[in-house]
């Protein structure tokens, strides 16, 4: 924990002390009198004195009610801003105003609020805008084309019969709009809710009691606060007085939070008027730098005055023993804090008033999607891979071969290209192909289910110059990987290879399979074809490029620009060369852009949702061209 030694305060006593001009400041309502600075005295003025039953009386007429919020089941995919502006627009009686005094709606912002609402509204309807106030603290509104001007300036100005409002909590006071005498509004509850605050936001509607009318949206846990206060059994109806009742509750709890913060600042401020007196002469300032020390209070706590111990009932002193208890101030606080019972003056409960003060927070709970349950699919040897791992002959038409991408036609990738445009170089074993048992309950979407490329077996010829090339590359499972081992030792017909995509920038590539080789002639280096290189590392997940002419030989034989075109060179926006335009010096075999279902099987399938945006790749399929420069740091 992170703390100073000393801290230097003020608070609203300072704002309110007495001065040569006096200060004056107008509240609505008076329940927060208690807590004001004693210099600060509240005027009743008889004419108001009626006020506050008024106001009780409009709220408690009979066209308002209570309502409650659906409970958010797991299986429901929308916020709980989507539930509550779903159950404001299936409601029997029309709404047509939100207060959102219980800040209820945190995951959204006031304009995206504004907005689904909106949206939710069918268009034959009356509705064509909604009123907010946005981060500018401007009133504001959004029409159906999603054009948000000032309220002031737009023409809705005259027509607040064709508008909804929105207010969130920080403006359901001090916010005066002219509705329309039928408008109904929605006044969600929350937790800590004073009379007052609940009072004021029902009085954005100035008509109530005489055209205008609420409806409180209660939640769940606040329903339950309000059935354990009246003394109702759980499922039995809520009233507006039991509404009223509970706002009043919490009033009183929230006083008594107030208070031992509110005397805190007393005393302090009493201790540094009392050092000013002291350091004022003849009208004029003489302060030493001991006497200003004075204004600093500790703030740091060791560990022993942290953690030590302390019994049930022994609770801080209201007042510091070091006060003056001459102080005619000090002691009407002292009075003030007698009057409410069961105030705790502990250092948490104030600093946990600073923090409520100071950072409302979204809670979130995390919930993590986990694939079906599926039965694992059986491991099987298919007699044509030992075959080929003995003789180095690969049977095209074999059943135990499958073109690497084929595997990939039962993913979400598959509906943004055929996965028969793609190469059939590359081959995995029927076996690396089959993990689960796809079954009637199982859905066809297998993303979560593919196998990651670790083992690849490679058959060899000779080539221009005696060279050893890689003629076929098959990707086996692990589960044939050991159990080959043995045959694979004794063979000189082929290798095994260990592979890993590289997706890290930190890390060297692995696609020259030179990292770990099962061959009795393990030293022997073969060279392998590009397009195979370039298959096996995009079906595999690879990230990074390792060179420009890498990147240029992979556009290549994705059919994309590498660089500026030539003229009459069509080519879409995502950097894919049109068909048409695939002359002999670009080849490729994908009749449409094949990016989309890359994009998927990089972050979706082989990274399981997370970004590749910042990697080669990743910007290639964003339709990036890449420099020379991008790629020096890879070079090894």
């Amino acid at each position: 924990m992170k703390e100073f030694p000393s801290k230097l305060s003020a608070s609203g006593w300072d704002i309110g002390e007495i001065k040569a001009c006096p200060t004056v400041g107008f509240s609505g309502t008076n329940d927060s009198r208690v807590i004001l600075p004693l210099s600060v005295e509240q005027l009743d003025l008889k004419d108001q004195t009626h006020t506050n039953a008024l106001v009780l009386e409009y709220v408690l007429q009979a066209e308002n009610s209570v309502a409650f919020v659906p409970v958010r089941s797991s299986q429901h995919s929308g916020s709980d801003a989507q539930v509550l502006l779903s159950m404001v627009v299936q409601s029997d009686r029309s709404t047509r105003v939100i207060l959102d005094v219980g800040a209820q709606i945190l995951e959204l912002t006031n304009h995206e609020v504004a907005q689904s609402w909106l949206n939710m509204i069918p268009e034959d309807k009356q509705m064509q805008a909604v009123v907010f106030v946005n981060d500018g603290d401007e009133i504001c509104v959004v029409d159906r084309t999603g054009l948000v001007e000032p309220l002031q300036t737009s023409p809705f100005a005259s027509q607040s019969e064709v508008c909804l409002v929105f207010l969130d909590e920080a403006h359901t006071r001090g916010i005066d709009l002219r509705l329309p005498d039928n408008y109904r509004a929605a006044v969600t509850l929350g937790a800590g809710i004073t009379k007052d605050k609940l009072v004021q936001a029902c009085m954005r509607m100035r008509k109530l009691g005489k055209g205008h009318s609420v409806v409180f949206c209660v939640p769940g846990e606040i329903q339950i606060k309000i059935l354990s206060l009246v003394g109702k059994p759980s499922g039995y109806s809520i009233g507006v007085s039991d509404v009223l009742r509970w706002a009043i509750s919490e009033t009183w709890i929230e006083m008594q939070r107030s208070i031992p913060l509110w005397a805190v600042q007393g005393q302090r401020f009493e201790r540094q008027s009392d050092i000013w007196r002291k350091a004022r002469h003849d009208g004029e300032i003489e302060m030493s730098k001991a006497q200003a020390a004075e204004f600093l209070e500790p703030e740091s706590q060791t560990l022993e005055e942290r953690y030590r111990p302390r019994k049930d009932n022994a609770t801080p002193p209201i007042i510091a023993p070091a006060a003056d208890h001459n102080n005619e101030n000090i002691r009407l606080i002292l009075e003030r804090c007698r009057q409410f019972a069961d105030v705790n003056f502990s250092s948490t409960q104030l600093q946990e008033e600073q923090e409520r003060q100071l950072a409302p927070e979204i809670e979130q709970e995390r919930q993590v999607q986990r694939p079906p349950s599926a039965k694992p699919g059986r491991h099987s040897i298919h007699p044509d891979v030992r075959a080929f791992i003995c003789t180095g002959t690969l049977i095209r038409s074999s059943q135990a071969f499958i073109p690497a991408f084929q595997v990939l036609k039962d993913t979400s990738a598959s509906k943004y290209l055929s996965v028969t445009q793609f190469p059939a170089d590359l081959l995995v074993t029927r076996d690396f192909a089959r993990t689960v048992q796809i079954s009637g309950g199982l859905s066809s979407v297998l993303d979560d289910y593919q196998r990651p490329v670790q083992w690849v077996l490679t058959g060899s010829a000779t080539g221009s110059g005696n060279k050893r090339v890689v003629k076929h590359m098959v990707i086996i499972s692990p589960y044939e990987a050991n159990k080959l081992m043995s045959d694979i030792l004794r063979s000189n017909a082929v290798a095994m290879h260990l592979y890993a995509p590289r997706q890290n920038r930190s890390y060297s590539p692995l696609d020259s399979l030179d990292l770990y080789t099962c061959h009795p002639g393990a030293l022997l280096m073969n060279d392998i074809p590009t397009t195979l290189r370039i298959q096996l590392n995009l079906f595999a997940g690879q990230l990074y490029i390792s060179s420009f002419d890498e990147y240029r030989q992979i556009c290549k034989f994705l059919g994309l620009a590498s660089t500026a075109t030539a003229e009459g060179v069509t080519v879409a926006a995502d950097g894919f060369i049109e068909s048409a335009a695939n002359g002999p010096e670009m080849p490729s075999t994908f009749r449409s852009s094949p990016l989309k279902f890359l994009m998927v099987l990089m972050s979706q399938i082989r990274r399981d949702g997370q970004e590749i945006d910042k990697t080669h790749v990743g910007q290639v399929l964003d339709g990036k061209l890449l420099r020379f420069d991008d790629f020096q740091d890879s070079d090894d």
